[in-house]
């Protein structure tokens, strides 16, 4: 366990000084690829940019590194709790900066397990670079690839991405985005089935070379530390900003009903089931987060089993917080409803 927890570092002066704090509600169950232009547009892309600007100053960005790399080492509980602090202001900022967490995390697992075929990602994190996720489509965050998005081999250990979407991050300020597609060809660990490859495309001078592949494997259950842990720390990651926006809406509607006081019928509208449901489904968010992030072990072995029901848990409770949330979204406007006919 890391001495100083990532949720340390962000003060209340700091959260108070970031601006991404628009609402990730359309956000409930998808995370389009295209959510930082589509959303805000180049004003609100500016304002991510300092923001991430503003986390890199205090070293949040790097918290998921080990010690030795200049980070915390921390847990993905760790990092989780984090986001969640983060969300709770600024829940657009938190979603811009969830792949570099996500990413860095899953090389930190990669690496203590012994494989070294993604130090560079530590490395490169260390001197400061941003990682952003490039290969999602709108309602399929639950998925590397979607099956639409294609790449096909392009020269010696390159691919070329057809899909328009691929190339398109949350992330607005990065320096490597992560691509995932499958190829059109069958894969080499299974003829009858084709091949999944993960890569990261990179831009700038210091970005060299521009282009690395970092997996390719035959689609199915992820076999190794990289992709597993990307998996884990993906979804818990997504899940916990997710819960916190929901929280944030909750918390907001509760305060604005809780001024107006009493209704003459007597029934205050604190008093109705949207806030009793609305607290059972956040609590229930909540713990199912805990229930992948708590037990999740810095030092993975070589070839862990995340197939089978472990897999099914992670993708069972991104599913769960993406509904749950969208639920308490829709009960805090009924409870700002009741808000103004109390105020009648």
């Amino acid at each position: 366990m890391a001495a100083i927890r990532p949720r340390d570092l962000l003060s209340d002066g700091l959260l108070e000084r970031l601006g991404g704090t628009r609402e990730v509600s359309a956000l409930t169950g998808a995370v389009p690829a295209n959510a930082a232009a589509s959303m805000a547009g180049a004003d609100v892309a500016a304002t991510l940019t300092r923001d991430i600007g503003k986390l890199v100053d205090v070293g949040y960005l790097k918290v998921a590194l080990p010690a030795e790399f200049g980070g915390l080492g921390c847990t993905l509980r760790q990092a989780a709790c984090g986001q969640r602090r983060l969300a709770r202001r600024a829940p657009l900022t938190a979603l811009t900066v969830s792949a570099h967490l996500y990413w860095t995390g899953a090389a930190a697992d990669a690496y203590r397990a012994g494989d070294k075929s993604v130090k560079w990602i530590l490395l490169e994190a260390a001197r400061g670079a941003v990682f952003g996720a490039g290969h999602g489509l709108p309602g399929r965050d639950l998925l590397f690839a979607d099956p639409r998005s294609r790449c096909e081999p392009a020269g010696e250990s390159g691919y070329r991405f057809r899909h328009p979407a691929v190339l398109s991050s949350l992330t607005p300020a990065w320096d490597w985005v992560a691509v995932h597609a499958v190829t059109g060809t069958a894969g080499h660990n299974a003829p009858d089935a084709p091949d999944a490859v993960l890569a990261f495309a990179g831009r700038g001078s210091r970005c060299t070379p521009a282009f690395r592949v970092a997996r390719v494997q035959t689609i199915g259950s992820p076999g190794d530390v990289f992709t597993t842990s990307a998996i884990g720390w993906g979804q818990s990651i997504l899940a916990s900003v997710q819960y916190s926006d929901a929280r944030r809406a909750f918390n907001q509607a509760v305060e604005s009903v809780a001024r107006v006081g009493a209704v003459t019928s007597g029934r205050h509208p604190l008093d109705q089931w949207p806030v009793a449901e609305a607290s059972l489904r956040l609590d229930a968010m909540k713990a199912r987060i805990a229930e992948i992030t708590h037990p999740w072990p810095l030092v993975r072995g070589q070839e862990p089993d995340l197939g089978g029901q472990r897999l099914i848990g992670i993708f069972t409770m991104r599913h769960e917080v993406a509904d749950g949330a969208r639920r308490v979204f829709g009960l805090s406007r009924q409870i700002t409803d009741a808000r103004a006919v109390a105020a009648l």
